[in-house]
């Protein structure tokens, strides 16, 4: 049986991992995990924190790309591609599997 697009987003797929940074995909949007905990994040009292020990974070761990927009998307590339030694093709192929 065919795995359906809902089943593929209700995973975890690793978009980067290196020493400085952990960014993950699920439910059809990318975010970084904290470097604390390598957990989500959340918004508390005006602050970010880790989902996992409450350590305020900064605000970048509270954001997230939709993977199925395509405008989000090539934000967040742009962004990858100059923060990260990252590679263009390496992230289509993360984002595609994510889809």
């Amino acid at each position: 049986m065919a795995e359906t697009t809902t089943e593929r987003r209700d995973r975890i797929v690793e978009i980067y991992h290196d020493d400085t940074a952990h960014v993950v995909a699920y439910a059809g949007v990318a975010y970084h995990l904290t470097p604390c905990c390598d957990a989500s994040a959340k918004g508390s009292l005006g602050s970010i924190v880790c989902r996992s020990c409450y350590q305020e974070v900064c605000p970048m761990y509270g954001m997230g790309w939709a993977l199925t927009d395509d405008k989000d998307w090539a934000r967040f590339r742009a962004y990858m591609l100059a923060e990260y030694p990252a590679s263009a093709q390496s992230l289509d192929e993360r984002r595609a599997l994510a889809l």
